[in-house]
């Protein structure tokens, strides 16, 4: 009897595999012919859940932000503020192994997104969720009466948006075993300068 195939998980293994290339060798060795080694995977078994190398190139940036948002939704939500808002912002950062490759990956791919199309397409959607996020972050802080209610909401939501993308590069930047726990610290010393 066949062997039946997981799609979804073929799928998040071989982007998983992409990943790696990209951490390890670059966006100039991403292949289906490398991806294709690095997964285990005969050429044509890749080609059939990725036709394209921009179809892979989509679904890995997709899953990047997949695994985000899910970190995000597992959060617990009921400790008094900022602290769920603090850990919700600290999942967009790569302070750890796991998210530092999430990063990596976006970095990279996201050098790609100039030429246009699908890739773009994500890059720029998964770009605008999170200018709603920080808003989002920042507008449960003055309904919960932490964060001044007087605050310029779009301003600030751009000033958090943009600390995160400075503070993720910043980590990136950094050696992988380098101490994280500055990033956190300039987070919470932002979010208190907003306080009520």
């Amino acid at each position: 009897m066949p062997r039946l195939i997981d799609h979804a998980a073929r799928e998040v293994e071989v982007a998983e595999a992409a990943w790696r290339v990209l951490s390890t060798r670059g966006v100039g060795a991403l292949s289906v012919r490398t991806v294709a080694a690095e997964a285990g995977l005969a050429t044509g078994s890749l080609r059939r859940a990725f036709p394209t190398q921009d179809a892979l190139l989509v679904f890995s940036l997709e899953l990047v932000a997949r695994r985000v948002r899910d970190r995000v939704r597992a959060l617990d939500a009921s400790p008094a503020p900022p602290a769920p808002q603090l850990a919700a912002l600290c999942e967009l950062l790569p302070l750890d192994a796991a998210r530092r490759l999430e990063m990596e990956v976006w970095l990279h791919l996201g050098s790609l997104v100039a030429a246009g199309g699908a890739l773009r397409d994500v890059h720029e959607s998964a770009h605008q969720e999170l200018a709603a996020f920080t808003a989002g972050v920042l507008g449960s802080l003055v309904q919960a009466g932490w964060a001044r209610a007087d605050l310029d909401l779009p301003l600030e939501a751009r000033r958090l948006h943009a600390l995160i993308d400075g503070l993720a590069l910043h980590l990136v930047r950094q050696d992988a075993g380098a101490p994280t726990g500055w990033a956190p610290d300039v987070l919470t010393a932002h979010l208190d300068e907003l306080r009520a």
